[in-house]
């Protein structure tokens, strides 16, 4: 099964030469804006199937932090944070 929404959208992300952009931490799809900055314009749905995209999972990714203690800052943040482990790990991937 692939990981995202269809074959056309894995391949772009793996090949990494259409501006799309997948931020697996925060379960996020987007367009950089090109001003130079790191933004994105978040997307919605996939542009080659028409697929809805999950959901971003940003603010629940700092409420998560934040109700454990860590400051965002911290070494100790611990790696599972810096990707998706912790919210596949929490079966968070149907919301």
């Amino acid at each position: 099964m692939p990981r995202h929404c269809c074959s056309e959208m894995q391949r772009h992300l793996e090949e990494g030469e259409v501006a799309i952009r997948y931020v697996a931490k925060f379960r996020e799809y987007g367009i950089p804006i090109l001003d130079g900055g790191s933004a994105t314009q978040e997307i919605h749905f996939c542009p080659w199937c028409g697929c809805p995209l999950p959901g971003s999972l940003r603010d629940r990714w700092f409420d998560e932090i934040e109700s454990r203690g860590f400051d965002l800052d911290s070494e100790d943040l611990p790696t599972k944070y810096l990707t998706d482990e912790w919210w596949v790990c929490a079966d968070l991937e149907s919301t």
